[in-house]
C-alpha cells in the first residue's frame, strides 16, 4: 500500500474525501469499511512514523455504524461522510485523550470537542485519531518526551527525514495514507512548515475565520478550553486543515469554518485580473537556492510582479518581541514545573513580564505593519514557506549560504505572515535538489481565502 514512504491506493486508502464521501453515501461502501481499511494501514504504518499517538479504533467503528444506520435509514448525512480524519494532539476531541505532547496531560480526556472537531463530526467525518507534536507546539520540530519523535513518510531507512511541526504528526499520518483529512494548528508556520515537508496541501485561515477554542495551551472553563483573547498565541494561532489535495483542503476549512463568516467561492475569481506580487523570502534570512528558484518559477506562472516593498523585512522580528512578551500563563495554571518537559521549564524559567507599555507599543507596531504590508503586497503575495526542505530526523541547525539557522530563523516567511494574522494556502510545487517536497506559500488578504484558493488551483 505505500512505496518508499509514499500512498499509493489500495481500495480506500489514498482516496480524496469527495470520492470517499460519495461511495458512503450512495451504500457503494460502508463508513465501517473505510475506517476498518485506514485502521488496518494505521497499524502497519504508524509503528515506523509514529505520527498517530492515540488510536480511537472503538470510536471510530462506533460512530462510522452510526453513520451507516443512518444512511440505511435514508437520512440526509454531511460532505464529508464516513472520512476517515485525525486531529493533532494539542486539539480537544469528546472521549478521546488530548495530551498535548505533554505529561502534564498524559491522561487528560476532555468531555467536549473543539468547535472544529464538532464541525468535522456534524459533516459526517470519522474521527480514527490524535497525531503527535511537540509538548504545547512550542517547537518547529516534532518530537517530544511523552511519545517521541515523528518520522516523515517520505524520507529513507538510512536518511529518516522530520515532517516539520508543530503540526508534523498530522502531515505524516496523511501523507502516508493513515488519514484522508487533518485538523493542526499553526501559529509560527505549524500547518504550512510541514505541508512543504511532506509535499500536502495546507490553508492556514485568517485570524477569527475558525473558532481557535479548544486548543492547548488556553484557558480552562469547565469541560472547555478557551483562546485566550490576551495571548499573542490566543490571538494570533490558527486551527487550520491539512489534505493531500486542495479540493480537500478547502472543503475542510468550509466545513469548520465559523457561520458568521462569508464563505466566498474561489470559482468567482479571475485570477488573471489579479495584481499578484512575489518575494524570494521575507528579507532577512537566506534561502535555499533551489527553493527561491521554485517560487520565482511559480510566480511566473502566475504572472506576479516583484514585491519592492519594504515592510516584509519587520515581519518577523516583530513576530519573536511580540512572542517573548508573554508569560505562559495558560501552561503554568495546568501542572507544576516537574511536570513538564525539559524545554518547556526552560521556557518558563526565561519568561519575563513585560512592561504593559512595552506590551502596546509593541502592538501598535504591529497594526503599523499590517497596513504597510496591505499596501505594498496587492491581492496575493508569493513567498517561499521555508528556507530549507524537510531535515534530516534530529538535526536543529541547517546551513543555508554561509549562514546556520535555528528552526525559527528557517520559518522567518512563515513567522512574518503570522504577526500579520493574513490567510496562506500551500501548495506542492516541485523538489529540492535532494528529492524532497517545495511548498509555496500564497498570502491573500484578510479573508480572501477564496483569493488564494483560486491561484493555487490554476497551479
Amino acid at each position: 500500500m505505500e512505496t518508499s514512504g509514499r500512498v499509493t491506493a489500495g481500495t480506500w486508502v489514498g482516496a480524496d474525501a469527495h470520492t470517499i464521501a460519495c461511495a458512503v453515501r450512495r451504500r457503494e461502501t460502508s463508513a465501517r469499511a473505510v475506517v476498518e481499511e485506514h485502521l488496518a494501514h494505521i497499524e502497519d504504518r504508524n509503528p515506523r512514523l509514529n505520527a498517530l499517538v492515540t488510536v480511537a479504533a472503538e470510536q471510530a467503528r462506533r460512530d462510522a455504524d452510526v453513520l451507516d444506520d443512518r444512511i440505511a435509514r435514508g437520512e440526509r448525512t454531511g460532505p464529508l461522510s464516513g472520512v476517515p480524519f485525525t486531529a493533532k494532539d494539542l486539539i480537544t476531541t469528546a472521549g478521546v485523550r488530548t495530551t498535548a505532547g505533554s505529561r502534564a496531560l498524559a491522561q487528560n480526556v476532555p468531555c467536549a470537542d473543539a468547535p472544529a472537531v464538532a464541525a468535522m463530526k456534524a459533516a459526517g467525518a470519522v474521527l480514527i485519531g490524535k497525531t503527535n507534536t511537540p509538548e504545547f507546539g512550542t517547537s518547529g520540530l516534532t518530537d517530544n518526551e511523552l511519545f517521541g519523535p515523528t518520522v516523515n513518510p517520505l524520507g529513507t531507512a538510512d536518511l529518516p527525514r522530520s515532517p516539520g511541526g508543530s503540526s508534523g504528526g498530522e502531515a505524516a499520518a496523511i501523507a502516508s495514507g493513515m488519514s484522508v483529512l487533518g485538523l493542526g494548528t499553526d501559529f509560527g508556520g505549524s500547518v504550512r512548515w510541514p505541508a512543504h515537508c511532506t509535499g500536502l496541501t495546507s490553508i492556514r485561515p485568517t485570524a477569527g475565520r475558525v473558532s481557535g477554542d479548544g486548543q492547548y495551551p488556553g484557558v480552562r472553563s469547565g469541560d472547555h478550553v478557551l483562546a485566550n483573547p490576551h495571548t499573542v498565541h490566543g490571538l494570533l494561532q490558527t486551527i487550520g486543515p491539512m489534505a493531500r489535495s486542495l479540493n480537500d483542503a478547502a472543503l475542510v476549512l468550509r466545513t469548520v469554518s465559523t457561520p458568521h463568516v462569508a464563505w466566498l467561492d474561489p470559482a468567482t475569481v479571475d485570477v488573471g485580473e489579479l495584481d499578484i506580487t512575489w518575494a524570494p523570502g521575507e528579507g532577512t534570512v537566506p534561502v535555499a537556492a533551489d527553493i527561491v528558484a521554485a517560487v520565482e518559477e511559480t510566480a511566473g506562472r502566475l504572472r506576479a510582479r516583484r514585491y519592492r516593498g519594504s515592510a516584509l523585512r519587520d515581519g518577523n522580528d516583530l513576530f519573536g518581541r511580540l512572542r517573548a512578551t508573554q508569560t505562559h500563563a495558560d501552561i503554568r495554571a495546568l501542572a507544576t514545573p516537574d511536570e513538564f518537559g525539559a524545554s518547556i521549564r526552560a521556557m518558563l524559567s526565561t519568561a519575563e513580564t513585560s512592561p504593559s507599555l512595552d506590551v502596546e507599543e509593541l502592538w501598535a507596531a504591529r497594526t503599523r505593519f499590517v497596513h504597510r504590508l496591505l499596501a505594498e503586497m496587492g491581492d496575493l503575495l508569493v513567498l517561499p514557506v521555508a528556507s530549507i526542505g524537510a531535515p534530516l530526523l534530529g538535526r536543529d541547525r541547517f546551513d543555508v549560504d554561509v549562514r546556520s539557522l535555528t528552526w525559527q530563523e528557517a520559518l522567518a516567511s512563515c513567522r512574518t505572515i503570522s504577526v500579520a494574522g493574513f490567510p496562506s494556502v500551500v501548495v506542492p510545487v516541485g523538489q529540492t535538489s535532494d528529492g524532497m517536497p517545495i511548498g509555496v506559500q500564497l498570502v491573500a488578504r484578510p479573508f480572501h481565502e477564496h483569493v488564494a484558493l483560486a491561484a493555487a488551483a490554476t497551479l
